[in-house]
């Protein structure tokens, strides 16, 4: 039974990723300036900390993924990657901006230096155990 179980839940944290719980994205223009760089990252970190602030914690999960994308201007993604599942502590460091830093760097290799658009989807481990846990908690 715990094997069906185990499947059940996965299937029901599919389906709310699905359905946007915990799930916030964000668009920024990205140029490959060193000021312009400088000022997205500055943005991305204040939205990462703004939406944290809005997320719940049951049981002290607090917990987010920090997926980013860039696209050309045609929309076409030329590069992808992800933080992983990271404590909010990281974007309060500098190694949070670096690994946006570092991101913005693969971009610009990828799109020829050629501006477009980054794109950012945050996942709130905390929203979905709520969510999991009937809202109870």
């Amino acid at each position: 039974m715990a094997l069906f179980s185990k499947f059940s839940t996965h299937r029901k944290v599919e389906r709310l990723i699905r359905e946007g719980v915990g799930v916030r994205e964000a668009s920024w223009r990205i140029g490959f300036e060193d000021a312009a760089q400088a000022a997205v990252i500055d943005d991305v970190l204040e939205w990462v900390r703004q939406s944290m602030g809005a997320m719940r914690r049951p049981y002290g999960i607090d917990h987010v993924a920090l997926a980013l994308a860039a696209r050309d201007d045609s929309g076409r993604v030329v590069c992808s990657n992800s933080l992983g599942v990271q404590r909010p502590t990281l974007f309060y460091e500098a190694e949070g901006a670096d690994h946006i830093r570092a991101f913005l760097g693969d971009a610009n290799r990828a799109m020829g230096g050629q501006p477009g658009e980054m794109v950012g989807a945050l996942l709130s481990l905390g929203d979905i155990a709520f969510e999991l846990n009937g809202r109870a908690a």
